[in-house]
């Protein structure tokens, strides 16, 4: 009898631990919610008379505004609406809620910190990313100004740092810095790193390095626009981009850390370690880089989970595709999170909050760029969306770490009572 008991204490014991190796991979989704949506964007005016005044000096032209980049941090969610046309008053804001119950977008962080033409302030603000600690790291792409990083801390409101990229690093005219992730594997913040897409042909990668204050790039053909995939089809329309190395995403932190990337007018996923990439001098960084499969799709943004699961957009499926890092398949074998052929055309970029939600912002960009959308409220052009995956930013340092050392224990002390009883 006592035998039989050792056996079933073991095989439970040997249960409960594969099953906390399960909830690491396995994820309960839930269905997608709309958070916001809009026909045009419109912001949060010190008053009516500036916005009318605004309107006809031709600074506020509403339906030259789109908004691409996303990103959360406590219960604020942050756009910004790069300055692709005339008459964009601000690239990055907030998003708040008026008296009247309108969701606008409120400068961030300030009006003056958006002012065009002032190179001390953000000029055209593609993609941002905010780290563990509240500071949001902001890629100026510039334009009559400099190309530059800065890093704001959300809980002071003030500019940390402020850094100009050289030319031989990042100008107008050869680099438009599109999308960025932010390394903070080291335990000092000091020692950490931004690593930042180029979409401008043939394409690259700027890093950062914030101990140093200092930047340096590197190119590999995978980042360069693949021929056979400028034309993109969605809901039956065929649309041409000639786009080099957009999406970006670094995997979770730990041991053997490396980049994802890959060209919006691109198949392919590629990846190269964070050590080569991280290095001042680099001059082939071909031998390092590998092919991680064929998407479904073209997409737009990346972002890998704490999890090690890396979210994309598939642009002509109107859909959000997973695909798990760790397992022994490449991303051709990703799968559909969330798809809808009106609402979510375009998903561009994508971010995680506190909560276990994947946000993501669908913003018909082929469309706006054809001047094909309608403004006149009938449908909204730009989509908040936001759905739950049970996971966190690939920053977070806790989480598949933590539950690795939990199974640990658990098949110690698995052993443990088999030894005893022996």
């Amino acid at each position: 009898m006592a035998e039989h008991t050792r056996y079933y204490v073991c095989v439970l014991l040997l249960t409960s631990c594969c099953g906390m190796l399960g909830r690491t991979r396995a994820v309960h989704v839930g269905e997608a919610t709309l958070v916001y949506q809009w026909a045009t964007l419109d912001y949060d005016w010190p008053s009516n008379a500036m916005r009318q005044s605004a309107i006809d000096e031709g600074r506020y032209i509403p339906e030259n505004i789109i908004a691409t980049g996303i990103k959360v941090y406590g219960q604020v969610v942050y756009l910004t609406t790069p300055r692709w046309r005339d008459g964009n008053p601000a690239s990055l804001s907030a998003v708040v809620e008026t008296s009247d119950g309108r969701n606008v977008l409120r400068p961030f962080p300030s009006w003056e910190m958006n002012q065009l033409g002032n190179c001390s302030a953000l000029q055209s603000v593609q993609s941002m990313e905010v780290d563990p600690l509240g500071r949001m790291w902001i890629a100026d792409v510039g334009g009559s100004c400099a190309p530059k990083l800065i890093i704001y801390d959300i809980e002071t409101d003030d500019v940390i740092r402020t850094y100009t990229f050289p030319a031989d690093v990042a100008n107008t005219n050869t680099t438009y810095l599109n999308d960025i992730v932010i390394d903070t594997s080291a335990d000092d913040p000091e020692d950490w790193f931004a690593y930042i897409s180029n979409s401008r042909s043939p394409g690259g990668l700027v890093v950062y390095d914030y101990r140093r204050d200092s930047s340096h790039k590197v190119f590999d053909a995978s980042m360069s626009v693949e021929p056979d995939a400028k034309v993109m089809t969605i809901n039956g329309r065929n649309y041409t981009f000639d786009v080099a190395a957009d999406g970006i995403a670094l995997s979770p932190l730990g041991d053997n850390m490396k980049v994802y990337y890959c060209a919006l007018s691109g198949y392919h996923l590629y990846s190269v370690p964070t050590s080569v990439i991280k290095q001042p001098v680099v001059t082939d960084i071909s031998s390092s880089v590998t092919h991680e499969g064929r998407k479904v799709s073209q997409s737009d943004g990346l972002v890998v989970s704490r999890e090690g699961n890396l979210y994309f957009a598939a642009l002509h499926l109107n859909a959000v595709y997973r695909w798990d890092t760790t397992s022994s398949q490449d991303a051709s074998y990703a799968h559909e999170l969330v798809s809808d052929d009106v609402t979510m055309r375009w998903a561009d970029t994508l971010a995680f909050d506190d909560d276990g939600y994947l946000w993501f912002i669908a913003n018909r960009l082929h469309m706006w760029r054809a001047n094909e959308l309608t403004f006149t409220g009938s449908e909204p052009n730009f989509v908040v969306w936001k759905v739950h995956v049970g996971e966190k930013s690939y920053m977070h340092k806790s989480g598949a770490k933590s539950v690795r050392a939990d199974l640990m224990l658990c098949l110690v002390a698995v052993l443990y009572v088999a030894i005893r009883e022996m």
